[in-house]
């Protein structure tokens, strides 16, 4: 994988995406990449002063032993070396033990600040990731818990706000998703989405269906996060088509359909965004969501792609930081490191639950992580 923080060669990357639409990879999407990125790079900077890393010459575990840091900070630890040689901040002594190089301090406010007048429509994406940098010495230490300060009420905003379409970073990962939804159903397909969140995906998926003249006759919208269901209900409320039933309720992936009620319903399409990497088994996941696909039926999730088995994402910290994403279970051939999965990953699991067609879009998915190594957005279309 190559040094972060990179410049996104445009006109190449346009060349690979001839399967897509221009506007869903935009101009204004790979500056924010790169405005993104870049502000990673000085969240590791500040990380290395607040943690005084610098010169440290040793293993994850070493660190975490000599700190005295809590076990659920051995993957964050993980992460931040990984990320530190990503970006050039750690030279390689040996294979083992990476030694931490001297950088230059950073006020990340002011950075921050500098981010978000180059690329506005990524300030939710800045926010997430500097809240998550200012916690990362606390969480270690075991004064506090993700969860805590992450998901507390006066967060919820902020988390709308990231999972947003108005997010131009994060806005792709939906349309890309619902696209791929469009084209893989016809008009009057009944429709179950997991994992809801405030209804940006489904904003995604009835623009395109409705631009495709392709109105569901269902739409199932499930949310285990109570704040979130009910926000992503009302919104989902107002853009449904005339004639479209609409359900709404929670739903867990960690649990079978029918402990749900779903049992005996069949569904045209399943489509969730960035919600199946967090089952704790991913193919028995997916085998349970297979019993509720009719028989010509079609999954579409819409996931952040994981370059390679071992590789670090850059911008995965604020999820890192949840017990809950840790805790995923790590399963040959299938996942290496908690949380996202590689295309190969999703490959391997999806045909282990049962899906014997499984494409990717875009299709060159891996070539655009070799010309860029941020460019982590995928959807995966499965029957």
């Amino acid at each position: 994988m190559s040094r972060l923080p990179h410049r996104i060669p445009r006109s190449e990357l346009d060349a690979l995406l001839q399967d897509v639409p221009k506007e869903v990879f935009s101009e204004e999407f790979t500056k924010s990449c790169e405005v993104v990125d870049a502000f990673v790079g000085d969240c590791l900077r500040f990380l290395v002063h607040q943690l005084a890393l610098e010169g440290f010459g040793g293993t994850p575990e070493d660190l975490v032993r000599s700190r005295g840091y809590s076990h659920h900070g051995l993957a964050l630890v993980r992460w931040l070396f990984d990320c530190l040689h990503l970006y050039g901040f750690a030279a390689n002594r040996d294979l083992k033990a990476p030694v931490v190089v001297r950088v230059p301090g950073v006020d990340l406010e002011a950075s921050f600040a500098c981010a978000v007048a180059e690329s506005p429509r990524a300030e939710a994406a800045l926010a997430v990731q500097k809240l998550a940098t200012r916690v990362l010495p606390e969480v270690l230490a075991g004064q506090i818990t993700g969860e805590e300060v992450l998901f507390s009420l006066s967060q919820l905003d902020l988390w709308f706000s990231y999972f947003s379409n108005e997010n131009i970073h994060y806005a792709p990962s939906n349309s890309l998703a619902a696209l791929a939804l469009c084209r893989a159903v016809g008009a009057k397909a009944r429709i179950l989405e997991l994992g809801g969140g405030g209804g940006s995906a489904a904003e995604a998926a009835c623009k395109a269906l409705a631009d495709a003249h392709k109105p569901p006759s269902l739409y199932v919208f499930t949310e285990v996060h109570p704040a979130f269901l009910r926000r992503g209900s009302r919104l989902v409320r107002k853009l449904l088509p005339e004639g479209c039933q609409l359900e709404t309720r929670p739903y867990d992936i960690e649990l079978t359909p029918e402990e749900q009620g779903l049992s005996g319903v069949s569904f045209d399409a399943i489509f969730a965004v960035n919600v199946v990497h967090l089952a704790s088994d991913p193919v028995v996941a997916l085998k349970r969501l297979r019993t509720l696909l009719a028989p010509a039926g079609v999954l579409v999730l819409g996931e952040l792609i994981r370059p390679s088995f071992d590789a670090p994402v850059h911008i995965e910290l604020p999820f890192l930081l949840l017990k809950s994403y840790q805790q995923a279970k790590n399963q040959d051939g299938i996942r290496a490191r908690p949380g996202f999965l590689c295309a190969v990953g999703w490959q391997n699991a999806l045909q282990a639950a049962g899906f014997c067609e499984v494409n990717f879009l875009p299709s060159t998915l891996d070539q655009c992580l070799a010309l860029y190594p941020g460019f982590y957005c995928a959807a995966i279309v499965a029957r």
